[in-house]
């Protein structure tokens, strides 16, 4: 059984002020759990133990104490531990975020090259945001009426220093209403259904050819390939325990000649020979 770690954090261990939740929590030996970070984004941070984690039911990935994962918001999360394990989570208000970049100048490599299509961040912690967190922690525990003052003033400190990085400003940047992100958040959540690119421009309140233009303005292709770049690359993950036509109709192929087509324009192979390499590969 999967536990519900939302349902555990309404009773957090943790602080909070009008700009920053912070919750901390120790995770058994051989546990596992599931939470989502709903309407702002979250700075998980491990000071001892390791995570091995499911982003949005896709992306796979472990980490431990030298890093730091930084998730949007609406992001679900399935965890796995091996090892006992505490960690921090910081829920990074949107005011606080607004604030910060409304202050500082911004560096206009940055704020002109933003990645829609980046859905996490695992970085390193390095001695800033090391820092910045230890700062929070000391504030945290200070039982005085300036502590919350200080706790407000380090977090600005480590918001300034997480968007330094063009990825991580593009999370932490408020604009999560942006037509694009929220395109790419629906097809990568939806490849295993056939994703209709009138239908998803209606729903945003754009034309086929606005949002068409757009995407490719933003994201550097066309919608439809993008679509058809994430599916293949889903193939590689499926193929390894589906047959090709059962892939294919997965991800809404009806044509299996199409699929396979597709599948060898891009990786130059077919989905068959891949799956032999694989199965020689994983035998040795």
């Amino acid at each position: 059984m999967i536990n519900d770690l939302n349902a555990q954090f309404e009773n957090y261990n943790g602080y909070e002020t009008d700009y920053v939740k912070l919750y901390y929590y120790n995770l058994p030996f051989k546990s596992s759990g599931r939470y989502r970070t709903f309407n702002y984004p979250r700075l998980c941070v491990i000071l001892n133990g390791k995570k091995e984690v499911i982003l949005d039911n896709k992306d796979k990935f472990s980490y431990g104490k030298d890093s730091y994962l930084l998730l949007p918001s609406n992001s679900l999360v399935h965890m796995n531990i091996s090892s006992k394990t505490t960690a921090l989570a910081f829920e990074l208000n949107d005011e606080l975020i607004k604030s910060v970049i409304k202050k500082i100048d911004i560096p206009d490599e940055i704020k002109e090259n933003i990645d829609y299509t980046q859905n996490y961040f695992l970085g390193k912690n390095t001695h800033n945001i090391a820092d910045d967190i230890n700062n929070l922690l000391l504030a945290a525990k200070q039982k005085d009426i300036n502590s919350e003052f200080l706790f407000d003033l380090y977090s600005q400190k480590l918001v300034f220093d997480l968007i330094k990085n063009r990825t991580t400003y593009s999370i932490l940047n408020t604009e999560n209403n942006h037509p694009i992100r929220i395109a790419i958040k629906y097809i990568n959540e939806n490849l295993e259904h056939n994703i209709n690119i009138g239908k998803l421009a209606k729903d945003l309140n754009m034309s086929e050819s606005n949002f068409t233009n757009l995407f490719k303005k933003i994201v550097g292709i066309k919608p439809t390939e993008y679509i058809k770049n994430k599916k293949l690359e889903l193939a590689l993950k499926l193929l390894k325990t589906e047959s090709v036509t059962d892939v294919a109709l997965s991800l809404g192929y009806s044509n299996i000649s199409y699929f396979i087509k597709l599948f060898k324009n891009k990786y130059n192979l077919t989905p068959k020979q891949y799956q032999l390499n694989y199965l020689i590969n994983n035998s040795k």
